[in-house]
């Protein structure tokens, strides 16, 4: 807390600062909200995390670019405060990087989409994001290279299974073949991104019901977290909104016969979505927008799978089991897709052509 309130000082921030408090959890930056002698005037000061993010000047650069571009259309979104190096960032004498940014005042956020409605109002939200930046040309550093390139991920997959570090591919054959038994029809939607088949956009790449500001009255006010910003495909936005979104339980719930897709879920997500970017979105694209779900969903159960094959060197976990218990759930997820994937096609078609 002592070094939050050193660096503080580094920012150019007009008001008398009265006080750094520590804000959120924290599982990647560190995060504080710095007040001020005027209520009204608050702060965000953060610090990055440079072990997932190996870029940081390049990623707030991306950061100034976008939101550069949303204020220019007069909406609301982040606003970075520069240090006093003329700079977007601080670092310190630790050579950590430090950033800062306005808080927008009277807003609020959910971890948890409990009403159709709110559902509805954050597929809005990303819409709203996509929709602002569909005529945004500029360049921008991937932040996290490979992300959601699944060939990038089978390639880290096969090192696991042949190496089988903590001595569990025993236990995990049957999940093992549910991976390898998608893997051409995944390669396939990837080879549409690569081939510009589905173009190229500015994505979030962390849509959770969390990373969006609501106001009193439930309606999106703007996307936040913004780190994982870069140029990808925005289905990959709608694929793990769908994925976060439309199933009841968390994706650790332990018992995965319980976890589904609901479509009552997925119908109020695509409509709010839709009804902000269905005007952009080319016919591949909307085409792609149920299997995308599908894509995302395996993404993460591969994920899951292989870093409790790895012995765990990835997620953080609770107890032992909790990776494998990850991977099941978003197996039994991703098969309640498939199920039901003809009826997803449907919803997304009849709400497209009533837009």
């Amino acid at each position: 807390m002592s070094d939050a309130k050193l660096i503080i000082t580094h920012f150019c921030i007009p008001e008398h600062v009265i006080g750094v408090t520590a804000l959120g959890e924290g599982f990647i930056n560190d995060t504080f909200l710095v007040e001020t002698a005027k209520d009204e005037k608050k702060y965000i000061l953060q610090r990055k995390n440079k072990t997932v993010f190996p870029d940081i000047p390049g990623m707030m650069d991306n950061i100034r670019k976008v939101t550069g571009h949303i204020l220019s259309k007069g909406e609301i979104t982040l606003q970075l405060i520069p240090s006093a190096d003329h700079l977007w960032y601080y670092q310190d004498k630790d050579g950590e990087y430090w950033t800062c940014f306005t808080y927008i005042q009277d807003t609020y956020t959910h971890d948890v989409a409990g009403s159709l409605d709110l559902i509805r109002a954050g597929g809005e939200g990303i819409g709203t994001f996509h929709s602002l930046l569909s005529d945004f040309h500029e360049p921008l550093i991937d932040t996290l290279p490979g992300f959601h390139n699944i060939s990038y991920r089978f390639e880290q997959f096969s090192v696991s299974v042949q190496r089988d570090a903590a001595s569990r591919m025993s236990e995990v054959v049957p999940l093992v073949d549910e991976v390898l038994c998608r893997k051409e029809r995944m390669l396939s939607f990837l080879e549409l991104i690569q081939n510009k088949t589905i173009p190229e956009r500015v994505s979030h790449n962390d849509t959770k019901l969390s990373n969006f500001l609501f106001d009193r009255n439930g309606k999106v006010v703007c996307a936040i977290d913004l780190d994982t910003v870069m140029r990808s495909t925005v289905l990959y936005d709608f694929g793990d909104a769908v994925r976060s979104y439309t199933n009841p339980f968390a994706e650790d719930h332990p018992n995965h016969n319980q976890v589904q897709m609901d479509l009552d879920r997925f119908t109020s997500l695509s409509e709010g979505y839709l009804s902000k970017a269905a005007w952009f979105l080319n016919e591949e694209e909307k085409t792609h927008l149920a299997f995308s779900a599908l894509y995302i969903t395996y993404e993460q159960f591969l994920r899951f799978l292989m870093d409790y094959i790895d012995g765990d060197t990835y997620y953080r976990i609770r107890y032992p089991s909790h990776n494998l218990v990850r991977a099941r759930s978003q197996l039994a997820l991703l098969k309640s897709m498939e199920d039901r994937y003809s009826l997803m096609q449907n919803k997304l078609f009849k709400i497209i052509n009533t837009l």
